[in-house]
């Protein structure tokens, strides 16, 4: 019998165990998917996009008068920059609950307070304490709300230790014949409170009974730090509360807080604080 030899088949199979020899020694790797890009590489599973979506924002607050803000911010937590508002500021910066999960992306520059406070939540409230006589005035705490929100509580931070009760007057008071009797005597002490205006008398009387007396019309608390027995003439005619403070001595205080939506006003408590000078009698 006769063998037959095929050569073609034999050089097609000697090819193919070339092609596959180097495969066996390690000498060339088969195709890989490309490359991951070396920063994703280092990244962990779900750190990347953090990395990529992490906010920037800068804020600056003068310490001159009037206090003016500049801030860059591209989604930045809201509650990140009331954190720092409040630091610039040294006053306690809230948020509502809504405003603890917004974002902001704002860019403006020596804006006074009071607009910036404005840009950065649309119903800001602001805080002030008002001193008598230089009629200074300053911010004691911010709260950013969202529209449609429950304001903050009226005593959300202005607190006070303790409230003044002062026992006088006529036991008639209030009754039809002494406000007939009051008209027609020369009453050293009078004040009215009407459409959110003061009318106040006063004719050498204590300015703690005074004061007393402004805050009980006005229906807010009335603390009294400081037993002064210092007399005072007033006399005021349809002003407003601030107006009045500002025009009593240095000692007195004010806290009220200005809705920055309608700049409405609400007078929240009133103060006799122990004079600058050297004091007589301070409570405890």
């Amino acid at each position: 019998m006769r063998t037959k030899f095929y050569p073609s088949r034999l050089l097609i199979a000697a090819a193919a165990c070339a092609a596959l020899a180097p495969i066996s020694a390690g000498q060339a790797p088969s195709p890989q998917p490309a490359a991951k890009p070396p920063a994703a590489e280092a990244a962990k599973p779900g750190q990347a996009g953090a990395q990529q979506q992490q906010p920037a924002w800068r804020l600056t607050v003068s310490k001159e008068q009037p206090r003016t803000v500049t801030l860059t911010a591209k989604n930045a937590r809201a509650a990140d920059v009331a954190a720092e508002l409040a630091k610039r500021l040294s006053v306690p910066v809230l948020l509502s609950p809504l405003m603890q999960k917004q974002r902001l992306t704002l860019e403006f520059e020596n804006v006074p307070l009071e607009g910036a406070l404005r840009m950065l939540a649309p119903q800001p409230y602001v805080d002030y304490e008002v001193r008598g006589e230089t009629g200074e005035q300053r911010p004691v705490a911010v709260y950013l709300y969202a529209f449609n929100e429950e304001p903050p509580a009226r005593d959300a931070v202005v607190k006070g230790t303790e409230e003044a009760i002062l026992i006088e007057g006529d036991t008639e008071e209030g009754t039809e014949e002494y406000e007939k009797r009051k008209q027609k005597e020369d009453v050293p002490l009078r004040v009215k409170f009407d459409h959110n205006q003061l009318s106040v008398l006063a004719r050498r009387q204590q300015l703690n009974a005074v004061l007393f007396e402004i805050a009980n019309k006005v229906d807010i608390p009335f603390e009294m730090k400081y037993e002064g027995s210092e007399l005072v003439d007033v006399d005021f005619n349809n002003y407003t509360v601030e107006q009045v403070v500002r025009s009593l001595p240095a000692n007195v205080r004010l806290f009220q807080r200005t809705n920055l939506t309608n700049y409405e006003t609400t007078p929240l408590r009133l103060v006799l604080a122990p004079p600058a000078g050297p004091q007589q009698t301070t409570k405890d």
